[in-house]
């Protein structure tokens, strides 16, 4: 998540506040319109000279007073929108931020660029989970039980019963690891990271940062709502169109070959009724079919050649309300 309050400069030095907030990712057309309408800036020359012929000033600077965001960077009043519009459509490719975090605390950079470079390599970073986890263990201890595990040492103290005598804390403090809340960096690994591997154009191909995709990509998806037979449908590619067919946050669970079901993470948790059976599990709430697009770890549209084979499957795996409120009444 990264939203920004984007102001005018040149407003702002004569005394007044005019801007908004932007959510990012967003294209290159909708950046420009909300940089004219919402912020008042003239962004090319011909509207530069048509200002100041109408009204002897013109505004082109913009500045950010504040934002919001859950990603490891800072941003200042001068950062480079385009730099952190490709840095939010970069994070919407990590699955472990944790590990990111990790990798740019160790390096200590707060370079967007080298940032966004860390993003693309996540999979070469070494950060391993710890085997142990509990808030009431030090990172040392968290360590050092993970290394007895993955060790073989812990096999032996068990075998001789002195697990509860043995110091795992000072065991686990002397290795060339980076210790953190939930895992650790290996830092003699962590050099096959480049933070340079792909300059400015190569990340723009790298993530598809063509303008127009952007703006207009669009997924074809099977929805199946709770109670009612699956429908074919077409759904903007953003994490908001995605989150408001499921009604919240979307866990993604894997359907068959190169398909996942997108689902409401929270569904069980707050009692959504019960949509889809697989096996010993159910989906509960609003879903969708979606294709997974793995070599970019993203999604794709659904095949013209998968849609009546889904629906079916879909079709056969719905749990009839009906049934399940006729048991409930009869409960007693």
């Amino acid at each position: 998540m990264l939203n920004v309050w984007i102001g005018n400069l040149g407003k702002y030095n004569e005394g007044e506040l005019v801007g908004e907030w932007l959510e990012l990712p967003v294209s290159k057309k909708e950046l420009d319109t909300f940089l004219r309408e919402k912020v008042g800036l003239q962004l090319t020359q011909d509207e530069v000279e048509k200002a100041l012929a109408e009204n002897g000033v013109c505004y082109e600077e913009y500045m950010i007073n504040d934002y919001e965001t859950d990603l490891p960077i800072k941003v200042s009043e001068y950062t480079n929108l385009t730099m952190l519009n490709l840095l939010a459509l970069a994070s919407e490719r990590v699955n472990n931020m944790e590990a990111v975090e990790a990798y740019i605390d160790s390096q200590g950079t707060d370079d967007i660029e080298e940032i966004i470079n860390i993003m693309l390599q996540e999979d070469d970073i070494p950060f391993y989970s710890y085997e142990e986890d509990s808030e009431y263990l030090s990172n040392e201890e968290k360590y050092g039980m993970s290394k007895a595990n993955w060790s073989g040492l812990q096999d032996v103290l068990d075998q001789h019963n002195v697990s509860d005598y043995f110091d795992y804390e000072r065991y686990g403090a002397d290795d060339d690891v980076i210790l953190y809340d939930t895992g650790y960096l290996d830092s003699i690994e962590s050099g096959n990271i480049d933070l340079h591997y792909y300059s400015l154009e190569e990340i723009k191909k790298e993530l598809k940062y063509n303008e127009e995709e952007l703006e207009n990509k669009k997924l074809k998806v099977i929805y199946k709502e709770v109670g009612k037979d699956p429908v074919v449908m077409e759904i903007d590619d953003t994490l908001e169109a995605k989150q408001k067919l499921v009604g919240g946050l979307i866990e993604v669970v894997p359907y068959k070959d190169d398909l996942l079901l997108i689902c409401n993470e929270e569904g069980k948790i707050a009692n959504l009724k019960p949509n889809l059976q697989f096996d010993y599990d159910y989906i509960a709430g609003n879903c969708f079919i979606v294709g997974d697009d793995y070599e970019n770890s993203g999604f794709k549209s659904v095949e013209e050649n998968q849609i009546e084979d889904i629906k079916k499957d879909l079709e056969d795996r719905t749990i009839v309300i009906e049934e399940i409120e006729e048991t409930d009444d009869m409960e007693f």
